[in-house]
């Protein structure tokens, strides 16, 4: 990949990324933003275990890191953080928990629609049943599938 066309907010991005995880630079691609500049965007097969509708994928257009893994995605801005781990470290900590099973995604469906998603840890969803809306089903997700669970409402 050619780390050289992408903005500075980008090559740092990829930079840090691929020296925690050297082997996805092969799914690494630089992207046209409509402004004109060029931003990281890496798609990451899931395992077969994981079941998963969509892999990992990470990308940097704007200026932010966008996570996402099944029907969740995540935006971490500058601002966004855990207490301690803030921006792109905090989505660097954030791919490491979920490879690492730390961490599950969760989505919400009525039929073929997906409601709502979120993330889940320790058998708690981050996000409050009151947010929801109605829906029928749950589907979890993680990396390597051992806490995947689809349920009916």
């Amino acid at each position: 990949m050619e780390l050289e066309r992408l903005d500075n907010f980008s090559r740092q991005v990829a930079e840090a990324l691929f020296a925690k995880f050297p082997q996805w630079q092969a799914y690494a691609t630089a992207e046209e933003a409509a402004n004109g500049k060029a931003y990281l965007s890496v798609t990451v097969p899931a395992p077969a275990e994981a079941s998963a509708a969509h892999g990992l994928t990470i990308t940097t257009e704007d200026g932010v890191v966008t996570v996402g893994f099944d029907w969740y995605h995540s935006h971490f801005y500058p601002s966004v953080g855990d207490g301690e781990h803030f921006g792109t470290d905090y989505a660097l900590h954030f791919i490491e928990e979920l490879l690492d099973e730390h961490v599950a995604v969760i989505s919400w469906w009525t039929g073929d629609q997906c409601q709502a998603f979120s993330t889940r840890q320790q058998g708690v969803n981050a996000m409050p049943k009151d947010l929801i809306g109605p829906y029928d089903r749950e589907r979890i997700r993680s990396w390597k599938g051992s806490l995947n669970a689809d349920r009916a409402a």
